[in-house]
């Protein structure tokens, strides 16, 4: 199985790559700098921007992947703006890309609790988004991620869940979940 995951070296791809051993899986990042860590983490690794939908393309049909993971986020910043922007404009890329690419799978990221003004806009957006894809359509909805490498070091307001048990949670919910939205929360 060929999975094309964007969002590969963010915390959520970092904490999901380890449990997906069995399938072939593409990471894409921005910076070549990455490219060892994505195959430390069981990846290959390829130079892509989701922001570049012509490179995108090209790359999502020369692999013709089965599934299309988009856990594209932009949070280390801290601007809201530019997360609007990955869900926007990235998850647009992502969705027309596994589209052309003949995908039969595609899982996005979203959240399990309430978003306010753009923020909220922009999840709902990319939800549903999500429909217009032409194979099985998986939402994931994640509770706050809690723990290393995260924006909290500890339990933060329900719902949460801790980064560990959530990579391993959505790497069989990427592999074997049925279309539709399901959450990932403790």
């Amino acid at each position: 199985m060929r999975i094309l995951f964007a969002g590969a070296t963010g915390v959520l791809g970092r904490a999901t790559l380890p449990h997906l051993e069995q399938a072939e899986v593409v990471g894409l990042t921005r910076t070549e700098a990455k490219l060892e860590l994505l195959a430390g983490l069981g990846a290959e690794g390829v130079v892509c921007d989701v922001y570049d939908y012509e490179g995108l393309l090209g790359l999502a049909r020369r692999l013709q992947p089965e599934i299309v993971v988009n856990f594209v986020t932009d949070l280390a910043g801290g601007s809201p703006v530019a997360n609007n922007r990955a869900r926007r404009e990235g998850g647009r890329n992502v969705l027309r890309a596994a589209t052309a690419a003949g995908a039969a799978r595609l899982v996005v990221e979203s959240v399990a609790f309430a978003l306010q003004g753009d923020e909220g806009r922009a999840v709902t957006e990319l939800e549903r988004s999500v429909g217009e894809f032409r194979g099985e359509a998986v939402v994931v909805r994640f509770g706050r991620l809690w723990g290393p490498g995260t924006l909290y070091e500890t339990a933060t307001r329900p719902p949460a869940v801790h980064i560990d048990i959530a990579g391993a949670e959505v790497a069989k919910l990427i592999v074997k979940a049925g279309a539709g939205i399901h959450e990932v929360v403790a």
